[in-house]
């Protein structure tokens, strides 16, 4: 269900340079790009590394498919840069019970047609993504609602199966964004793709898409909270389709593109050198890590997990790698950017979480303890990226050390999500690993990894792990609406997974933008998935 978020996207051809080469006229002072008029001095143009997966809130599941649908369509609720829950299209909302929630909608939205958006937009859209049949990837969210009902002319009340204390945040993600209703009833068969589009409540609306090239939106005139915007909002976003590094980095440095978010991490010393380029960044949800099988030998004897957490030196990662794009992890596949609640109870914690530091006298002490003292030959699976390859060539030689060959198995990024998501049966020893919480919540990330059932085809936990306890409070921290015995019970977790080490965690990787200098002030957050507007963006015109 989360495959299409994590997929770092390389699917498409390179494109060439010419294809975002501008035609000859005055040089803007404020940018390195070609201004030939007024229009393009109201453009802004955005370099990204693959194309979307649809112009559709259902499957915007991943960075560059929301960093566009994002910009078209809106939630009854949103994160604010402080990842903070904000009302959108919801005037305000309250949880009348531990199974109830209750959202005034407003009066007084359009859509970009000029039609008024109402409450019966709200409860299709939702319902739509609850749908089974329409596969959205976001579905997984409402995997607890019973029902989503209009109860009054600007009303509507969700109701849960069960006590879900991640649904607060739901409908701040693209899983709670609204479409017009009649738009999608008249152009089903083709909505959200290429020739049709889609029709939203925000700031920009459809314009073209051309497959694998250029997506076109343009000021939604009818757009309800315009005096919000950033003085200088661009008019225009023009997306740019450019999957090569060197290219992207190129279009950069000539002006014809003008932010970007894709760039590959080993490009980034390339970027440090260009004074006209600014790198900004921000701490993420996400962490990287190796999940070891643990329903396939030897890989079921914690010994050998440790031994191997041991024998690997993270600080060459950080230090040779990377490139300064992540941050130091601990064992904990939480940072403190989740921390949102009980700051002062987690930060406590995770200054205090055990860790594996790189130590290979402790990594032979554990493997001596094992099933395999003598050592063993098996692989690991990872994308063709510069940085998982680094990665796992590392890996493979502090592992020889411990008399452990380690074969390397290079796949494509789409079969390696495939392969974390379950598609091969987990036939595998081990494999790379990328999760980015949906919510401002360190449950975006427990309850999605650890729970036994998430072991199985579509689900996330890539360590087959199983553990009894493990799934018991994960069940009762979710049904609390208690954020102190939530964060006793997920402390809890994590002392458990942290002591059985199915993840070996790496690090946690930061957001990064690249901007030109016509490009002002970025503003973007950890949630920037789900809060990357645009409008709030000022250029330099």
């Amino acid at each position: 269900m989360k495959s299409k978020k994590i997929i770092a996207l390389g699917l498409v051809a390179a494109m060439t340079i010419a294809m975002v080469t501008g035609c000859g006229g005055k040089k803007s002072e404020s940018s390195n790009k070609t201004v030939t008029s007024q229009s393009e001095a109201d453009e802004m143009v955005i370099g990204m590394n693959s194309d979307i997966i649809a112009c559709d809130p259902a499957f915007a599941y991943d960075n560059n498919t929301n960093a566009v649908v994002d910009q078209i369509t809106e939630g009854l609720l949103a994160y604010d840069q402080d990842n903070k829950l904000v009302s959108k299209l919801a005037k305000s909302w309250e949880q009348v019970d531990d199974v109830t929630y209750k959202y005034e909608i407003r009066d007084d939205v359009k859509f970009s047609d000029g039609t008024q958006m109402t409450a019966d937009d709200v409860v299709f859209s939702l319902n739509r993504i609850k749908d089974p049949s329409v596969a959205s990837y976001l579905n997984w969210m409402y995997a607890n609602v019973d029902s989503i009902e209009k109860t009054g002319d600007w009303e509507v009340t969700v109701k849960l199966s069960t006590p879900d204390a991640l649904w607060q945040y739901v409908l701040a993600t693209t899983a709670g964004h609204v479409i017009s209703q009649k738009f999608y009833e008249e152009n089903k068969d083709d909505f959200g793709k290429p020739g049709t589009g889609i029709i939203g409540t925000g700031p920009y609306k459809f314009d073209s898409w051309t497959k694998d090239s250029e997506i076109v939106l343009s000021e939604n005139e009818n757009y309800w909270d315009k005096d919000n915007n950033a003085e200088n909002a661009a008019k225009t976003l023009d997306y740019k389709i450019i999957t090569e590094g060197t290219t992207l980095v190129s279009a950069l440095q000539s002006g014809q593109v003008d932010l970007t978010m894709g760039l590959p991490t080993d490009q980034i010393p390339v970027i440090k050198k260009n004074d006209s380029l600014t790198i900004t960044e921000s701490d993420s949800f996400g962490t990287d890590y190796i999940a070891f099988n643990t329903q396939k030998a030897p890989f079921d004897d914690v010994n050998v997990r440790k031994a191997i957490y041991y024998a690997l030196d993270r600080n060459q990662i950080l230090d040779n790698i990377t490139n300064g794009t992540v941050s130091e992890a601990s064992a904990s596949l939480i940072n403190e950017a989740l921390c949102t609640f009980n700051e002062n109870d987690w930060k406590e914690y995770l200054k205090n979480v055990p860790d594996y530091e790189y130590n290979m006298e402790k990594a032979k002490e554990y493997l001596a303890k094992s099933s395999v003292p003598d050592g063993f030959e098996c692989s690991i699976v990872c994308n063709q990226t510069a940085t998982q390859n680094a990665e796992a060539l590392l890996l493979q030689t502090a592992l020889k050390e411990l008399n452990i060959t380690l074969n390397i198995n290079k796949v494509t990024e789409d079969e390696r999500v495939s392969t974390f998501m379950g598609g091969d049966g987990r036939n595998y020893d081990m494999i790379f690993c990328l999760w980015f919480s949906d919510f401002p919540d360190p449950a975006g990330n427990l309850n999605s990894v650890y729970p036994s059932t998430a072991g199985e085809e579509g689900g996330a936990n890539a360590a087959v792990y199983n553990n009894s306890d493990v799934d018991t409070w994960l069940t009762e921290e979710l049904a609390s609406s208690d954020s102190t015995e939530r964060t006793e019970l997920m402390q809890k977790i994590l002392d458990k997974v942290t002591d059985d080490v199915p993840y070996l965690v790496l690090d946690h990787p930061k957001v990064i933008m690249v901007t030109n200098s016509k490009v002002v002030e970025p503003k973007f957050s950890a949630e920037y998935q789900f809060n990357l507007f645009f409008k709030d963006f000022n250029l330099n015109k």
